[in-house]
C-alpha cells in the first residue's frame, strides 16, 4: 500500500471537545470565522477517526468477530459478553459522541462555505459535507441498530430518537443531495484532502466514494434496485485491487494519531484476538485469512486465555494493519463487489452475483464457487466475514439476515447482543 501523506497536530488541534451536546458552533478557536475553510476541512477529517476502534472493537465482539482481553480493563470480555450492556459506559458513549462531534465539525463548515464561497466552489464543498455528515450518521446508526438515533441536532437532551427507517431516508437525503452538489461542483474542491482519499479528491471523483456509500445504504434497507444504479456511479469496476478505496491516514507526526488495531503479532501479550471461528471457517490458502489473522496456537509462550479473557480462549492475533502508520479503510472496491453481488443475487441474477463472489475469491487465491438460490446468502455472508474483517459490517450483516443464532456462543453466562442501548446522556431521567 503506497505511503499517505499526513496532517500532522492539526488533527488533534482540531478535534471537539464538548461531550455532553449535539450542538457544536466552535471546533477550535473562539470564533469559527478565523479558522480557514481548509483547517475546518483538515478537522472534519481528524474527527471522522475519533474513537473508531471502541466502534470496530465494540461491534465486533457483538458479533464474535474479535475478543479484546485487557488486563486494565476487563468490560472487553465481560460486559460485552455477558451483560448487561451499560448505557453509561464508554463502550456506547465514546463512538457516539465521537460521531456527532464530527458533525459538529461538519457544521461548522457549512457555516463557513455558506459565508465564504459561491458557484462551483461552494456546491463542491457543500457536497463533502453532506457526504460525511451522512456517513457519520451511518456508523452510529450500525451501533445503534433499531435503537435509532438523532438526527436533529440540538442541545436539547428531548431531542427524540428516530427509528431506523426515517434515519436511514435521512441518510439518503443527505447523500443523494450531496451527490448533486458535487455534479456541480466544477473540477476541483477549494480545500485538499489527506492521502486518504487519493484518487477521490476532486469533487467527480469523491462523488464517485458518496455512490459507494449510497449503495451501501441501499444494501442495508434490502433496496437492491438502488444499491446497482447507485454502484454504476462509484469506483466498483475502476482499474485497481480490491484495496483501492478511501482510508483513514495515521502518522507518527507529533501530535497525530496511531493506528488504533496495531500491534507487534509476535508480541508476548496481545491483546485483539480474532474470535476462533475465524479459522475453524477458513479454507486453506485464503488470502484474507493469512493476511489478517496470525495464529499463535503452536507458541508455547502465547497464552489463549490469559485473565483478562473471562474464560475465553483464542490464539488468533488480528492484524489487520501492517504497522502502527497503517491507513484503516473507510470502503473498498472489494466490498462494493460483494454489495453487488448481494444485490443482483437478491434479484435472482445468480450469474451476475457468481461474477463478482468468484473475482473476490481468486483475489483471495480461492477457487471459484457455485451459486445456488439455497446457498447464495451464506456464500455471501462468509465472503463478507473474511473479505471485511474488522471492517465494522460485521454486526450489520448478522443483524439484517438475522443471523444471531449462527454466533456461536461460548460459555453457558454469555449471551448475543443486537446492538448497543441508546446512551444514558441523551435519554431524560426521571428525577
Amino acid at each position: 500500500m503506497k505511503t499517505r501523506r499526513y496532517f500532522g497536530p492539526l488533527f488533534l488541534a482540531l478535534l471537539l471537545t464538548s461531550c455532553d451536546s449535539l450542538e457544536v458552533t466552535d471546533p477550535n478557536a473562539p470564533n469559527v470565522a478565523d479558522v480557514s475553510i481548509q483547517s475546518l476541512v483538515t478537522g472534519v477529517e481528524g474527527s471522522m477517526r475519533t474513537d473508531l476502534f471502541v466502534y470496530l472493537v465494540g461491534s465486533g465482539t457483538l458479533a464474535r468477530e474479535v475478543y479484546y482481553m485487557d488486563p486494565a480493563d476487563p468490560r472487553w470480555t465481560a460486559e460485552l459478553l455477558t451483560g448487561p450492556l451499560d448505557p453509561g459506559g464508554f463502550i456506547v458513549l465514546r463512538p457516539w459522541r465521537a460521531r456527532y462531534r464530527a458533525i459538529g465539525n461538519v457544521r461548522a463548515l457549512e457555516g463557513r462555505i455558506s459565508s465564504d464561497l459561491s458557484g462551483a466552489a461552494q456546491s463542491a464543498a457543500y457536497g463533502f459535507a453532506k457526504t460525511v455528515k451522512a456517513y457519520q450518521l451511518l456508523l452510529n446508526l450500525n451501533y445503534m441498530g433499531d435503537n435509532g438515533i438523532k438526527i436533529e441536532f440540538s442541545t436539547d437532551i428531548a431531542t427524540p430518537f428516530v427509528e431506523p427507517a426515517v434515519a436511514y431516508d435521512e441518510i439518503e437525503r443527505l447523500l443523494d443531495e450531496g451527490y448533486s452538489d458535487l455534479q456541480s461542483g466544477g473540477s476541483a474542491f477549494p480545500f485538499s484532502l489527506s492521502s486518504g482519499f487519493d484518487g477521490f479528491d476532486t469533487p467527480f471523483d469523491f462523488a464517485r466514494f458518496n455512490r459507494g456509500l449510497r449503495a451501501r445504504v441501499a444494501l442495508y434497507r434490502f433496496d437492491y434496485d438502488t444499491a446497482l444504479n447507485a454502484l454504476s456511479g462509484s469506483f466498483v469496476d475502476e482499474p485497481g485491487d480490491m484495496n483501492l478505496g478511501v482510508y483513514h491516514v495515521y502518522s507518527a507526526g507529533s501530535g497525530d494519531q496511531l493506528h488504533p488495531l496495531y500491534a507487534l503479532p509476535t508480541a508476548p501479550f496481545v491483546k485483539l484476538r480474532a474470535h476462533p471461528m475465524y479459522k475453524d471457517m477458513a479454507i486453506a490458502g485464503d488470502l484474507r485469512y493469512s493476511s489478517k489473522i496470525f495464529d499463535r496456537s503452536d507458541d508455547p509462550s502465547f497464552d489463549p486465555s490469559p485473565s483478562s479473557a473471562n474464560g475465553v480462549s483464542t490464539a488468533l492475533v488480528a492484524t489487520v494493519a501492517e504497522n502502527s502508520v497503517s491507513p484503516l479503510p473507510v470502503m473498498r472496491k472489494e466490498e462494493l463487489l460483494l454489495i453487488r453481488a448481494e444485490a443482483n443475487a437478491g434479484k435472482g441474477n445468480l450469474a451476475e452475483a457468481m461474477r463478482d463472489i468468484n473475482a473476490v475469491r481468486a483475489a483471495a487465491n480461492l477457487d471459484q464457487v457455485e451459486l445456488t438460490a439455497a446457498n447464495v446468502v451464506d456464500v455471501i455472508l462468509r465472503e463478507r466475514m473474511y473479505s471485511l474483517f474488522l471492517e465494522g459490517h460485521r454486526l450489520v450483516d448478522v443483524r439484517r439476515h438475522d443471523r444471531f443464532d449462527s454466533l456461536p456462543v461460548g460459555l453457558a453466562n454469555h449471551k448475543i447482543f443486537r446492538q448497543f442501548p441508546r446512551p444514558f446522556d441523551e435519554v431524560p431521567q426521571d428525577n
